[in-house]
């Protein structure tokens, strides 16, 4: 492919270094209506992803203990009580659980992801 665009005197467009070597050998050998075809399914494809990472996170993605405090297009706001993991702490086998600590589940793509933001205050469990 790349003698092509020698013959007709042009340089071929750089290869960006995150795609990978299938797509980077394989693409360039597609006719035209496969190039267009590809462009338009990944067209279609981000398109889709991003109204994705626009959905409110559902109250089902939460883990089940959740107390669910806001939930918007930028993530759910949740208090949880946890586990410490320490198998002679009293929380392990019964006991009162940690916290309650405060969350954002968001999404990242297809994936819903979490972020600590810190033990819960006062005016977070109210």
């Amino acid at each position: 492919m790349e003698a092509l665009f020698v013959a007709q005197g042009r340089t071929p467009p750089a290869v960006p270094p995150s795609l990978p070597n299938y797509l980077a050998e394989g693409l360039p050998k597609q006719d035209d209506e496969t190039l267009r075809e590809a462009s338009e399914y990944i067209d279609e494809l981000l398109a889709a992803r991003e109204q994705r990472r626009h959905k409110s996170v559902t109250e089902d993605e939460l883990p089940d203990t959740a107390q669910l405090l806001e939930n918007k297009s930028d993530g759910a706001v949740y208090l949880e009580y946890r586990t410490c993991g320490d198998e002679s702490c009293s929380c392990m086998s019964g006991g009162a659980k940690h916290g309650p600590y405060k969350y954002r589940a968001y999404r990242d793509g297809d994936t819903v992801r979490r972020e600590y933001l810190g033990k819960a205050t006062g005016s977070d469990t109210n």
